[in-house]
This record gives C-alpha cells, structure tokens and sequence, in this order.
C-alpha cells in the first residue's frame, strides 16, 4: 500500500511539474520612460482614461496645461495617448501590461473627468465641475472650489475639501469612508451607509439649494465643518 501511495504521489508531482513547464514564466523586463508635453489648444475639458495608475491634478493661474506621464511596461513602449477634440483634452494608453501615472497642470475653471481602474486619484485647488472614479484607490481632494463635484471608490475612501461652498456633492463608496468638508451654512446633506458612522456637522434642511449626498456601502459617511 505503501507503494501504491508513493507511486501516486510520484505521478501527481509529475503532473505538476509538466503543467508548470509549459507556463511561459519570463515576463520580462519591467520598463520606465517619463513623457513631458504641453498642451496649448484651447480646451475647457480634461479627461483621463486610466486602467492602472495614480493621477494627480492640479489647478494653477496659469494658461494651458501641462503634463508629465510616467509609463511602466514590459515589451513595446505604450504609444502617445493625448489628443484634442471638441474642446476635450483626452489622456489615455491601451496596452497589454502598462500602468500610466499623470501629473497634471491645469488653468482656472477646467471641466475634469477622471476613469480610473485602479490608483490613487489626488486633486488639488480645482474650480471647475469635477467627476471621478476608481474602481480600487483612494480619492483626496482638497481647497476645492468646485460647485459641483462627484467621485466614486470601489474599493477606498473619498475624502473632499471645499473651500467654498459647493452646490452639489456626491460621494459613493463601495468600502471606505465617504467624507465631506464644508464651510458652515445650511444643505439638504443625505448620508447612507450599510456599516459605519454617519456624521453631520451643518445644518440640515430638505428644502435648502445646495445638496449633499454621501453613500458608503462599507465605511463611514461624514460631513464635516470646516
């Protein structure tokens, strides 16, 4: 029995090792190549598409926009992926196995849409409508200008910072926290979650112009007083 049992064992290793040799086990080098390019067209949009990466933007008085792109990537470098249309400045790569990190430069008022599957979303000083999501990351914002602003984290907590009182925020959250701060006054603010805190420091009234939505499937929902 003894034997047998070896035997088996012997097979069932050998199975394993030839299921192994046939995988093709040498990925590569793993590459490195920063883009820097300015922006002149006239444009009022930013979008960026984004599989897997960070991205930062931030607004500044000044005129066009600049960015830096940080490419990983095994094999061929991952082509130029900007152009201009409609008054859309468009970001994105499509690559096999590439991660793309953006540095963005932007002037006063743009229009900034960011789609990312997974990476960290960072925006500072923005004055224009913001909408962005990560399917896996975390989204900090802050001295927001925005009136309007929405973002979403599959996967991470939200976390937004006004400087002026926006008339429009939502906040979703898969797991993570979803956190607001606002100068005081009076908002129509709805806070949900399926496990967590709610927090409200503002006024509450139903019938007041600026809202505030915060949904958290797992993690807190907060509105905090600046």
């Amino acid at each position: 029995m003894k034997s047998i049992a070896a035997a088996g064992l012997l097979a069932g290793s050998a199975l394993v090792l030839t299921a192994c040799g046939d995988l093709d086990l040498d990925f590569g080098p793993r590459s490195e190549a920063v883009e820097k390019y300015d922006v002149t067209d006239a444009v009022s949009a930013l979008r960026i598409e984004s599989g897997s990466g960070d991205v930062v933007v931030t607004e500044s008085a000044r005129t066009g926009i600049a960015v830096t792109e940080t490419l990983h990537y095994r094999g061929d470098k991952p082509t130029d992926g900007h152009e201009v249309g409609n008054g859309t400045l468009t970001l994105s790569y499509t690559c096999e196995d590439c991660s793309i990190d953006y540095d963005v430069q932007v002037p006063k008022g743009l229009n900034v849409k960011v789609d990312t599957g997974s990476g960290e979303i960072t925006l500072r000083a923005l004055s224009g409508p913001v909408d962005v999501s990560t399917g896996s990351g975390e989204v900090d914002a802050s001295g927001l200008l925005a009136k309007t602003f929405r973002a979403e984290a599959g996967s991470g907590s939200v976390e937004a910072k006004f400087g002026a009182a926006p008339d429009s925020v939502t906040i979703e959250t898969g797991s993570g926290d979803g956190i607001a701060w606002v100068p005081g006054g009076t908002y129509h603010a709805t806070l949900e979650t399926g496990s967590g805190e709610q927090t409200l420091e503002v006024a509450n009234d139903p019938s007041a112009a600026k809202k505030i939505v915060i949904q958290s499937g797992s993690g807190d929902s907060k509105v905090l007083k600046l």
